[in-house]
This record gives C-alpha cells, sequence and structure tokens, in this order.
C-alpha cells in the first residue's frame, strides 16, 4: 500500500509560447527596408543592411496591397523593383542568403468592407503565402491593416468594420495557413487620448502577436517636430507602458501583452532626424547621432528595458526617409549616417553579447526557438493532495506539442499546469 503525505509544492503555470515566438529571454531583431526606386531611400537591400552592421537580421519586413495592386515605376510607390506585375511580393527582394523571417505587412487600401476585399481575395492571399513559406523555407508573419485606429489610412477608425473584416480574413486565412502568425498592431495611443486600441481588439482566438509602432519625432507638446533634439532616458517605457507624460493613460504591453498573454513586436521603430521643412534646411540640433541614439538607449539596447518587458519578442527599426508631418523630410535610418552608423552597431553587438538576439542563419536552417525552450512560466505555493507523479518527458512532450498553439491561454486541453511534486513517505 502507498502512502502519500500532503507536503507543499511549487505549482508552475506552464503557457505555450506564442506562434514562432522565440524562448524567453530572446528578441528578433528586424528591419524594414527601402528595397523600392524611392530616389531618396531606395535601391537598399537585406545583403546591403546585413552587411552595415555585421549580423543576420532576424526578419525583414515587407508591403503587399489587398487586393493586389500592380507596381508603379514612379511615386508615389516606386514600388517596381520590389513587386510583381500583378503586385504580388518579389521573392527576389530576398537577398540576403539567410533564412532571416518574412513580417508582410497589408494594406486593404480600397476599405474592409466584403465589397472591397472579397473572400476570394483573402483565400488567393493564403494561398500565395503558403507557397513563400514552403519555397523559403522561412517563417512568415503577417501584419493585417496596420495603425487601424489613426485616421491616415482609409480603413482607419472604422472599429466596428474593422472587428468584422479582421475575423473574416482570420477564419478564411487560417486554415489555409496555419503556420503564418497574425499579428495585430494599432499606432500607439497618444498623449493626447487620441488613437485608442480596444475599440479595435478583434478577441485573443483571432490574434497570434500583438504590436505597435514607436518613434521619436520630439516631445508631443512640440508639434509640429522641427528640432532635432534628445528623446527622454524613459521614452520607450512610456510608449509601450504608459509610464510617462509621453504615454497615454493606457499601457499597451499590460493590457494586450500581459493580459493575453501574447508576445510584443514593434512593428516599426526609430527616431526621425528632421532634415528639412517645405524644403528649406533645418537646424541639425543636438544632431543625427545623438538624436538617434538617445531613442534607441531608451529602448532595446537598455538591459534594464529589456528585462523588465519579456513579452517583448521582436523590434524592427524602420530605415527610410520620408516627408510628412508639414511636409517635414525625415531620416529614420539609423545605419547610413557613419557616425550614427558606429553607435548604433555598438548597441547591436552588446545585445549579441548578452545572448539576447536569434540572428538568422544561413539558408537551411530553421529561425525559428528550438524545441527544448518553448514554454513560458509562472509559479506560486500551494497545499495539494499529491496523487501521481509527472513523468518529465511527458510534460516535455506535451510542451512541444503545443508550440505553434496561441499563447493567449495555459497549455489546458491536456496539461494546464506541470506539478513538481515532492513525494514524501512511500511505503508497501
Amino acid at each position: 500500500m502507498h502512502l502519500l503525505t500532503f507536503l507543499p509544492f511549487i505549482i508552475t503555470t506552464v503557457y505555450a509560447l506564442g506562434k514562432l515566438e522565440p524562448a524567453d529571454g530572446k528578441l528578433l531583431f528586424g528591419a524594414w527596408i527601402d528595397t523600392s526606386s524611392e530616389p531618396q531611400s531606395g535601391g537598399d537591400s537585406p545583403f546591403a543592411f546585413n552587411s552595415r552592421i555585421g549580423f543576420r537580421a532576424s526578419a525583414f519586413q515587407y508591403y503587399q496591397h489587398l487586393p493586389l495592386k500592380p507596381p508603379a515605376a514612379g511615386a508615389p510607390d516606386y514600388d517596381l523593383p520590389n513587386h510583381n506585375l500583378d503586385g504580388t511580393l518579389k521573392l527576389s527582394v530576398l537577398n540576403d542568403s539567410t533564412n532571416a523571417a518574412i513580417f508582410l505587412t497589408i494594406y486593404p487600401m480600397q476599405g474592409i468592407t466584403e465589397a472591397a476585399v472579397s473572400d476570394d481575395q483573402i483565400v488567393a492571399l493564403a494561398n500565395q503565402v503558403n507557397g513563400i513559406t514552403k519555397s523559403t523555407g522561412r517563417n512568415l508573419f503577417l501584419r493585417l491593416a496596420p495603425e487601424m485606429n489613426g485616421d491616415w489610412f482609409i480603413y482607419g477608425e472604422q472599429p466596428t468594420a474593422f472587428i468584422t473584416f479582421w475575423r473574416r480574413f482570420h477564419n478564411l486565412f487560417t486554415p489555409i495557413a496555419p503556420q503564418v502568425a497574425l499579428v495585430w498592431s494599432p499606432n500607439f495611443r497618444a498623449a493626447t487620448e487620441r488613437f485608442p486600441y480596444d475599440p479595435y481588439w478583434p478577441g485573443t482566438e483571432y490574434v497570434d502577436w500583438v504590436g505597435i509602432s514607436i518613434y521619436w519625432k520630439g516631445l508631443a507638446k512640440s508639434h509640429p517636430w522641427l528640432e532635432n533634439t534628445l528623446a527622454p532616458s524613459d521614452y520607450a517605457a512610456q510608449l509601450l507602458d504608459a509610464a510617462g507624460p509621453e504615454g497615454s493613460v493606457q499601457s499597451f504591453y499590460q493590457d494586450y501583452g500581459v493580459r493575453y498573454n501574447k508576445p510584443v513586436v514593434i512593428s516599426e521603430s526609430a527616431a526621425a532626424f528632421h532634415m528639412a521643412s517645405k524644403g528649406r534646411p533645418l537646424d541639425a540640433g543636438v544632431g543625427q547621432t545623438a538624436t538617434v541614439m538617445s531613442f534607441w538607449n531608451s529602448f532595446i539596447f537598455n538591459p534594464a528595458f529589456r528585462s523588465k518587458y519579456p513579452l517583448l519578442k521582436m523590434v524592427f527599426c524602420f530605415e527610410m526617409v520620408k516627408t510628412e508631418d508639414e511636409e517635414t523630410t525625415n531620416d529614420y535610418r539609423a545605419t547610413v549616417d557613419p557616425g550614427t552608423l558606429v553607435e548604433f552597431k555598438k548597441g547591436i553587438a552588446a545585445m549579441d553579447r548578452a545572448g539576447v538576439v536569434v540572428w538568422a542563419r544561413e539558408s537551411g536552417v530553421s529561425v525559428s526557438s528550438s524545441a527544448t525552450a518553448v514554454v513560458r512560466t509562472a509559479t506560486a505555493t500551494s497545499l495539494v493532495v499529491a496523487t501521481e507523479v509527472v513523468a518529465a518527458t511527458k510534460v516535455a512532450s506535451e510542451a512541444v506539442s503545443t508550440q505553434q498553439r496561441s499563447g493567449g491561454a495555459a497549455i489546458g486541453s491536456v496539461w494546464s499546469l506541470v506539478l513538481v511534486v515532492v513525494v514524501g513517505f512511500m511505503a508497501l
């Protein structure tokens, strides 16, 4: 006869990693470079970017219209170099000879009604990305209708229509391309309380990753931004976590990352160096290097920031020149100006020494996290009756089987808890 003693033991709540999520303590670092023929910053390539930073970026971001839009050699898109004649992404832009993930942003620039985007067009996109992942061996993230809470896209500020569109897209797309991670990515909620998040949330079962765009252009009260100044030392935390006057009253990280147990991506991020306004050169102020690095040093180059936000698993630097905001020309690139590149590379190298970044590898090797690190845990102490010892091999097997499930809930259908049991006395 076996006797089991009532003893305190540790309960470890085990969560499945999100779809394509790297292990805890790891980060995917990517870039959105200008592969177009745009005169100011076009002509870039993944290979060139990797050469500049000295590492193989984890991912590269591209875009596509839905419905498809044929490319134009000139303004406004200059996208003939990176899109096929039917509007699909040219795979020739993936010239880095690595397995870097593809982060594909989808713009429904004719609207989000069924008349604007048909079911057949969604199915065609699903089949397209299926073909991309199979032919390239790369992971693929799909950021659908980003910054929908803003007023600068045709589909913006339509919360009810957006949720209907998102759920319809998910229900058609995911059964065909279940390996693709779907990214919900609003613009950050401004300090003025514009651009709220909540009305656009489609529900945790419809989302794999959550993300926002974060830029340093100047203090909110200084708009329009024409001066080059230093970002506050905690600027990124203010925007991500409502941790200061530049953020809002709502923490994106807590309300969507922590609450729903979703991996977080900063889908776009950069500091703007203001070059000119309405064709008139602007004063350099503190200078390009200081402006850019003040932002990145408040962000992922800061070890304390990374430690405080462990669900932040992917970051994209925006590497383009754009004319916007009161006709101001902004250089967002951190890797072109020689002095800025030197300092930026120091930050990248420090993250590499810390073992933080999951860099891409030469083609043919999977970029996804290893099967030996597929769970996030949170511990609590309790007192229970132990009825059996859970075999470690069984737990590991079940954990691996959930790697491609949503990270929004604990592993519930098979094991919701790993019971680390201390058995007191066992006697015949």
